[in-house]
């Protein structure tokens, strides 16, 4: 047994490692997006308000960015917990270039991604017992191609999730053993998860009430019980607020305005969803639900249809048979089908908050990547199913999941580093006439890149953008070298090039056929998925 523990032990490492190797290779070839110029700003607000408190003089680091003060910016509901660290750690190294700058984020963010990929473990081989499902589910959440993409780039959502599954590992911890260790660390990981994003308070709220019910049901040492449950209580509410520097002046007043207006955004945005632009304020309630409908790979859905299902009958038949002389007198039986019940309530309570409250909803369901964790829970739960009464074997399971997860490894290979549009078989073939493709805008750096390598050195390149967008942003990605080569105008009839990378968030549709009818511009080049431009470069005819 210690043998097949430790070669398990083995496989589980070299399967880590591989991962990080991944990442480490990868991880600079991704385009910037539009909204990490909003998370460094983010960050350095915070630090610039520190600095101000403590009398420092680090001004002169960012003087050109012309800060606001922290009770100015809007952007607080986002929280700092990532943001500024980075930005204490760009000073601190005295990074300079742009460029530099962003690909220390890129690789911050996905290290923490990956960090969180071995608390999923930890809680998925601790849920079967078994090294197996805990890889299994690791690899579901890896290769799932908006997450992975997203995990290089995404500061504010993946890292969110990824916060969030590390404060459901501790807050699992401390529900199994209400120790001071457990409570310490997973008010600690709470802390983090609100300072992140403000919705992160809602797990440890949950968890907290499912603690309530085991104090209540074990009638044992209430007041004690309940005591333990209040000081930890206080930990939390004390490390969101050491973790959350917009909160020191007034941390009642400000975490209220930040909380009353979450999810209820006039950003003036409008979405492209089934065809149709949609104001952000106005998303059918099913926005979201659509949304990881389409973009989730059919078979991780379909087993968590089927997980989720079985799981839910099991509860509900629980529910009508509560009483004193029924053995299924409880929703969970047990450490490990509490842990279910916590999964579920933490996939469904977020959703059914958002359609309630109409929460205003854009570029995708981002805003939702934390719930990902809980859908891919339900995936696996439907294999150990299948593996509890039809596939005895683990290896036959193995064997199973490999060809599952194949297809969809081949299309993030054949498709990188544009993962970050993928479309299941839904709407595989015509994804462009119904929804948001790169509403981020990261492909604008990748038609730069494009446009230098095919145009002589010594020339200057004027170029525009059609829609929406920061081409500057994605100018300031390139070398110092490649950026004095490039001229970036709004004046279309000065352009040499045009890009167009679809987004219209003001819902204007650019006619481009009249760029093409009156001869100014042709196709240069496009960048596709699945055969569909998902960016397009525009050169000037020659008269």
């Amino acid at each position: 047994m210690k043998k097949f523990l430790n070669f398990n032990y083995l496989i589980s490492v070299s399967i880590f490692l591989l991962i990080f190797l991944i990442g480490l290779n990868i991880y600079k070839h991704y385009g910037i997006s539009i909204d990490e110029g909003h998370s460094r700003i983010n960050g350095l607000v915070s630090l610039n308000y520190i600095i101000e408190l403590l009398n420092l003089d680090l001004y002169d680091n960012f003087k050109d960015l012309s800060l606001p003060q922290i009770h100015e910016y809007k952007a607080q509901g986002n929280g700092v917990v990532f943001d500024l660290p980075l930005s204490i750690l760009e000073i601190f190294l005295n990074i300079k270039n742009t460029k530099e700058i962003f690909l220390l984020r890129h690789i911050s963010t996905f290290t923490i991604f990956f960090i969180s990929l071995i608390f999923f473990f930890l809680i998925i081989k601790d849920r079967y017992n078994s090294f197996s499902f805990g890889i299994i589910a690791v690899l579901f959440l890896f290769i799932s191609p908006r997450i992975f993409a997203q995990s290089f780039y995404n500061s504010k959502d993946v890292v969110f999730m990824s916060l969030n599954i590390i404060n459901l590992f501790f807050g699992i911890k401390y529900l199994k053993n209400s120790n001071l260790k457990n409570g310490i660390l997973f008010s600690i990981t709470s802390g983090l998860c609100v300072g992140s994003r403000i919705l992160g308070i809602y797990l440890p709220v949950l968890i907290c009430l499912i603690k309530v019910i085991q104090i209540l049901r074990s009638n044992k040492e209430i007041k004690i019980q309940f005591l333990n449950l209040g000081i930890v209580s206080i930990l939390i509410v004390l490390s969101v607020y050491i973790f959350w520097p917009y909160l020191w002046a007034n941390p009642f007043i400000n975490f209220y305005n930040t909380f009353i207006n979450i999810g209820n955004h006039d950003v003036g945005i409008y979405n492209f969803f089934l065809g149709d632009y949609i104001p952000v304020e106005f998303v059918p309630w099913n926005y979201s639900l659509i949304w990881i409908g389409i973009s989730t790979p059919l078979s991780y859905l379909i087993l968590f249809l089927i997980g989720f299902i079985y799981f839910f009958r099991r509860m509900i038949f629980r529910i009508l048979n509560i009483n004193e002389k029924s053995i299924y007198n409880d929703l969970w039986r047990g450490e490990k089908e509490m842990v279910d019940v916590l999964l579920f309530l933490n996939l469904i309570i977020p959703i059914l908050v958002i359609v309630i409250m109409h929460s205003s909803l854009y570029t995708g369901w981002r805003h939702l990547f934390f719930l990902y964790p809980s859908i891919i829970f339900f995936a696996v739960y439907a294999i150990r199913i299948f593996n509890i009464f039809f596939i005895k074997k683990i290896s036959s399971i193995i064997i199973l999941v490999f060809l599952i997860l194949t297809p969809t490894v081949l299309w993030m290979y054949k498709n990188h580093p544009f993962q970050y549009v993928y479309f299941n078989s839904f709407f595989k073939n015509n994804f462009n006439k119904y929804f948001d493709m790169d509403y981020w805008g990261l492909t604008n750096y990748h038609a730069l890149k494009y446009i230098l390598k095919n145009n002589e050195e010594d020339k200057l390149l004027i170029i525009g953008l059609i829609g929406d967008g920061d081409l500057y942003l994605s100018k300031s990605f390139l070398s110092n070298q490649e950026k004095k080569k490039i001229l970036i105008t709004e004046d279309f009839g000065e352009a040499e090039f045009l890009i167009d990378g679809y987004s219209r968030w003001d819902a204007v549709k650019i006619n481009k056929k009249r760029l093409l009818e009156k001869n100014l511009f042709k196709i240069y080049y496009e960048i596709k998925v699945n055969k569909i431009p998902i960016n397009s470069i525009y050169i000037k005819n020659s008269k």
